[in-house]
Formats: structure tokens, C-alpha cells, sequence
């Protein structure tokens, strides 16, 4: 391991340890395999990492940073690890900021990683994100995952450590065809004496190899697997088709609807259950029956499972009373623990970076387990932008702040694992529970719609989470109530996806002559119920392999240049190419299938050499989906 310092003068401090063949203005470190060129300017840094003298990565290093002046506030230093190189800025004045950009290149190269996004465009060299906003789990824009790991198509990523405080400007006007990495103590990121921010420059021959380092080294995985009846039985949750108006007779009548149409599998009760948001108590007057109706849906084969939040609600009286007394709230700069969410403007959110707060939050779980007898839970929230800004966690490492609330949240919740599911995450990929897609909406565009399924599970899976949960199939119904055609394409589009979750009912909607909803959408279930045993053998992978349960086209192909840029397919393990009909009163699409042979498989007597482009035939009962030999 070799390190170069930039102590308190420029990269021409180095000449000594560069390459000694460089070219006067080019100046070069090594790492053996890989190096890292940067041509000098005046106030930046032309960069390029090579691995074997192929370009992998350029951008711009240092941007607006004045390294001609002889007596600097900064140092940076540049240490050579295994595939690539660690880049540290250090600086003793709280107020410096550093800018480096990667030339996104995107008539040429593709992206992938980034942070989850209400219109998830994939790959992501599309985005567009805003240097204003810091780069942390936030509900403004469904930013519930901001992992910092950002692969290309070339076999080249960047990962930045969760101690920089970062902001991404991606795309806009100052930074056209460029993302941008700013590291400034603005915000959320508070109380840090001065400024330091790392990231790593790694190379690779492709993209595999490349993300499966970064598992190994940054992103982490797992041990073991969640639930598995989450997996081979479908989630019928309350939420989208009966909102917050719901007791145990409403309960108990949806899941015998579920078992009387000949399904099963999981009732979710979600909001509205607690005497008040945060009690963890059930409202005596809507759900006096409920232990009885659990134990007799558990009889019936059913898993039941509860909706919880991290939040308390001002009619919480006593426990508001308690938790301020005892420091339990996340409070800002001033003293402010005004909480905003959606079913308060004057709420707290308990701070589970304080163990005590963590250790209260857990025991009320706890109580519900044994006294009514839920078999786990669906938590909600997270973000970190729900307290007034900026907040303040005094239990923890100051570098670490805002993003390690998340993760603490995502910490506690663990502990209820065997059956539950989160929504926001950072850095907890080693966890075995289901990460569900932010609230889809119930419309067919990419705007958190349908289209957006697909982009999202590509996206979830290549940041190294591949036990996804996909929303509700045909959304929450925020904007309008889907119809039958949605429900049965969100269906299908699910089909091998980890889990099924349904709340609207095939049989709500009015069938004709033409058109057996309910029997298409059993036909898909059934399908899923059949593939169970694959997925299952998909998401063992992630834990022996590294490989993503659900990976993008290219991860069979990575030289394929039509199949690194694929966004509406996507692959279960290795052999499954599933390429769901997302455009409304669509009958047909086109497929594209990588080299190899490969099996229809709504018809295996045909089968298909790839590398083809096909215009597949998809009326409304079928799904497309290939089986490679």
C-alpha cells in the first residue's frame, strides 16, 4: 500500500512518487493495475483512472479549490488499496468545502447505484439532483435510500464514506453531463470541528466484478434470509383500499374475503389502530375483538402483522410527558422537537441513537407480540427530515450525523426481523428483512408509477439490496384509483419480484365476457407460488455470491452496450429475464434478449438465440418471461 500526500501545496508536491515516465503535465500514481492520471490546472484537476491503460472513469478533482496558494487551510491525501485508490480531504476550518465531479460521459457510458428517487430513472445518468439538498435518507422526494455508490458501466465505481457530509449536483446547469460530490458542513451535518471527506476510486475489466467488490469491501450483505412465507404466499394489507377506517371487523371480513376467493398468506393491518399514534395500544372502541380475530386468522393459516412508526403524537399525553422528560426526542439546534409527518404537525420522533429511547420504543412492540399475538411488523418512516432541522444527536459520533438515525432505526426494528419490513435504509444491508419501495402511486408513467417498479427494483438491487418488498400492486390511489387493466400488469410486473403485496382485490373490480380479472391475477400468483423455489435460490445467491436477487439485463451481458442500457426488464438470478407490459392498453412489446439460448416461457417449445430483439406478443393475461438454458 502506498500513500501520497497533498500536504499543504499541490499534486506537483508528488512528482517524486509519480510514475517516472509521466509526462510533464501529466502526473500519475500507481497501484499496480490501476492508475490515477491527473493533469494540472490552476484551480482543479483533471483526472483519469485506468485500469491496464483503459480509461474507466474522468471527472474533476478539487473544483474551485485554489492549490496555488503556498499557504493552504487543507491536506488530501491519495492512498493506493487493492483495484484502485482512497482519496481523503482534511481540512482544521469547518467551513471549507471540496468539489469533485465525474464526467458522466452518457452518450457512452452508463450509470448505476444512486439514491432511490420519486421518478427513478435507470440507469442513472439521467438524474438530475440538486447540490441544495444534502445527500441524506429524506421523505422530499421518496429519498428514503441515499447510498453512496455509484458503479459504471465500464467496470469503474465510486463509494464515499457515510463521515463525508454530502451533497450531490448532478446534471444541472453548472454541472451539465456531470455528477458532482460536494462536501460542505451545511444543514443537517452540524457540530463538526473542521471538514473531512473520503471516497474511494476503484477499477475493474466490467461491472460485475466491480459491484461484487463493492459488496465485499463497502456495501455489505446479509447473513441469512428473511421470512420465507413472505416470500411464497402473497401480503394483503388494509391500506390502499380502506385508508385509516378500519377495526377488527373490517379485519377480519377483508382476510375471509382473501381466503374465501381461494388465496392466503399475510394480513397487514395498517393505520389507523392506536388509541394514539405512538401507544402501541388498540383503540378499545374499533378493535375490542382484535386478540380473538388474530388467533382465528392465525388458525385459518394466516400471518398477521401490524403497521408501527417511530413517531408520538401530541394526544400521547403521558408518553410526551415521559419521553421529554427522559430525553427520548430528537430536538434541534434551539430545542425544538416539533415533529411534522403525515398525521401530525406537532409530533416527536424518538431518537434511536439514545438506547434508552431505542430500548422504550422496542418494549411497546414487545407488548403487543405477547398480548395480542401479531406475528411482526410493517414500519414506516425514518427519514431523517421528519424533526425540525438540523438535528441533534448527542449520543453518537458527530461525523456520522444526520444519516445515522436511519441506521439506528433500521437497528432497533432489526430485532423483529423474522417477519417485517422497513422503507428507508442507509447502510444496513446486512439486516435480513424485506426493504419496501417507497408509496407507488397509482398511474402507469415512470412519476412513481407503475414504470417506475422496474427502475426502482434495478435500482434497490444494484445498492445492495436485494430483499425487496414492491408497494402495493396498483398503488395507493393518492392521485386516482387504478383500474383493472393497472392492477393486472402491477400484477405481473411482480410476479418475480421477492414478494406480492396486495390491497386492492381482483374481485373489486367488475369482470366482463372478455376479461377474467380475478382468474388472470390468480393465474400470475400461482405463477409466482411456482417460481417460489427459484427466488428463494436467487436470494441465497446474494448470500454466497454477492449476486443480486433481482439484477439488471447487463449483469449476464456485461459487453452487451444494448443490454447495459435496458430500464424495463430485468433478471431473477441469473436465468430469468422477465420483461413485464407497462404501457397502458399495450398488447405487445419489445423484448431484448441477451446471447444465449432461451426458452419461452409461456410456450418452451420455442425458444430464442440471443443476442434478439423480439416484438412479443403480450395480451392482458400474459406475461413475458424467458428461461435461459
Amino acid at each position: 500500500m502506498k500513500q501520497f500526500s497533498l500536504e499543504m501545496l499541490t499534486i506537483l508536491a508528488l512528482v517524486g512518487v509519480f510514475l517516472a515516465n509521466s509526462a510533464e503535465s501529466a502526473k500519475v500514481f500507481s497501484s499496480g493495475v490501476v492508475d490515477l492520471y491527473f493533469e494540472e490546472s490552476p484551480v482543479e484537476y483533471d483526472f483519469e483512472l485506468r485500469r491496464d491503460n483503459v480509461v474507466k472513469m474522468t471527472g474533476i478533482f478539487g473544483k474551485g479549490v485554489d492549490f496555488t496558494n503556498t499557504s493552504p487551510n487543507f491536506n488530501v491525501t491519495i492512498m493506493s488499496v487493492d483495484d484502485g485508490f482512497r482519496v481523503d480531504w482534511r481540512s482544521s476550518d469547518p467551513n471549507f468545502q471540496t468539489t469533485d465531479c465525474l464526467n458522466l460521459q452518457s452518450e457512452t457510458l452508463h450509470w448505476y447505484g444512486g439514491p432511490e428517487i420519486y421518478e427513478q430513472k435507470w440507469p442513472i445518468e439521467k438524474l438530475q439532483l440538486s447540490g441544495d439538498d444534502a445527500y441524506v435518507a429524506r421523505k422530499d422526494d421518496n429519498f428514503a435510500v441515499p447510498e453512496r455508490y455509484w458503479l459504471n458501466s465500464l467496470g469503474a465505481f465510486v463509494f464515499i464514506s457515510e463521515r463525508s457530509p454530502l451533497f450531490v449536483d448532478q446534471n444541472t446547469e453548472e454541472n451539465p453531463d456531470r455528477v458532482c460530490f460536494i462536501s460542505k458542513n451545511e444543514g443537517p451535518y452540524i457540530n463538526r470541528t473542521g471538514l473531512f471527506s473520503q471516497a474511494y476510486l476503484m477499477a475493474f475489466d466490467e461491472p460485475v466484478s466491480a459491484h461484487r467488490s463493492a459488496v465485499a469491501q463497502f456495501l455489505g450483505e446479509p447473513e441469512e434470509l428473511p421470512n420465507v412465507n413472505m416470500i411464497t404466499e402473497p401480503i394483503w394489507t388494509t391500506w390502499a383500499k380502506y385508508k385509516k377506517y378500519i377495526d377488527d371487523t373490517i379485519v377480519s371480513e377483508f382476510a375471509y374475503d382473501v381466503l374465501d376467493h381461494g388465496f392466503k398468506g399475510q394480513i397487514e393491518i395498517d393505520e389507523q389502530w392506536e388509541t394514539c399514534f405512538g401507544s402501541r395500544e388498540f383503540i378499545p372502541d374499533k378493535f375490542g375483538n382484535i386478540k380473538n380475530v388474530v388467533e382465528d386468522l392465525q388458525e385459518q393459516g394466516f400471518r398477521v402483522t401490524l403497521w408501527a412508526a417511530p413517531f408520538i403524537n401530541p394526544d400521547c399525553t403521558e408518553l410526551i410527558l415521559e419521553g421529554e422528560e427522559k430525553g427520548y426526542f430528537v430536538q434541534n439546534t434551539i430545542g425544538n422537537m416539533t415533529t411534522v409527518w403525515w398525521e401530525s404537525n406537532d409530533a416527536r420522533q424518538i431518537d434511536f441513537t439514545n438506547p434508552e429511547a431505542s430500548e422504550w420504543y422496542s418494549q411497546k412492540l414487545r407488548r403487543i407480540l405477547q398480548q395480542v399475538g401479531v406475528d411482526g411488523f410493517k414500519f414506516d418512516a425514518g427519514e431523517t427530515d421528519y424533526v425540525a432541522q438540523p438535528g441533534v444527536y448527542p449520543h453518537v459520533d458527530q461525523e456520522l450525523i444526520p444519516n445515522i438515525l436511519t441506521k439506528s432505526y433500521i437497528k432497533t426494528v432489526s430485532e423483529f426481523s423474522n417477519l417485517a419490513e422497513v422503507r428507508s435504509a442507509f447502510r444496513t444491508q446486512n439486516y435480513s428483512m424485506f426493504l419496501r419501495m417507497i408509496d407507488k402511486d397509482s398511474v402507469w408513467g415512470l412519476d412513481d408509477g407503475l414504470q417506475s417498479l422496474v427502475t426502482t427494483l434495478l435500482q434497490l438491487n444494484m445498492i445492495g439490496y436485494s430483499f425487496v418488498l414492491p408497494d402495493m400492486i396498483g398503488g395507493n390511489a393518492y392521485r386516482a384509483q387504478p383500474d383493472l387493466e393497472l392492477v393486472i400488469r402491477w400484477t405481473q410486473a411482480t410476479v418475480f419480484m421477492p414478494s406480492m403485496q396486495f390491497s386492492f382485490l381482483p374481485w373489486d373490480f367488475e369482470d366482463d365476457e372478455q376479461l377474467k380479472g380475478t382468474e388472470i391475477i390468480r393465474s400470475m400468483v400461482e405463477l409466482h407460488t411456482k417460481y417460489a423455489p427459484n427466488i428463494i435460490a436467487a436470494m441465497e445467491e446474494k448470500l454466497i455470491n454477492r449476486t443480486p436477487t433481482n439484477p439488471p439485463v447487463w449483469w449476464i451481458a456485461p459487453f452487451d452496450e444494448t443490454a447495459l442500457g435496458i430500464s424495463d426488464e430485468f433478471l431473477l438470478g441469473e436465468d430469468i429475464l422477465v420483461a413485464p407490459v407497462m404501457e397502458q392498453g399495450a398488447t405487445s412489446r419489445d423484448v431484448y434478449l441477451p446471447e444465449g439460448s432461451w426458452l419461452d416461457g409461456n410456450d418452451p417449445a420455442v425458444k430464442y438465440e440471443g443476442p434478439i430483439w423480439l416484438d412479443y406478443n403480450a395480451p392482458l393475461d400474459v406475461l413475458p418471461y424467458f428461461i435461459k438454458e
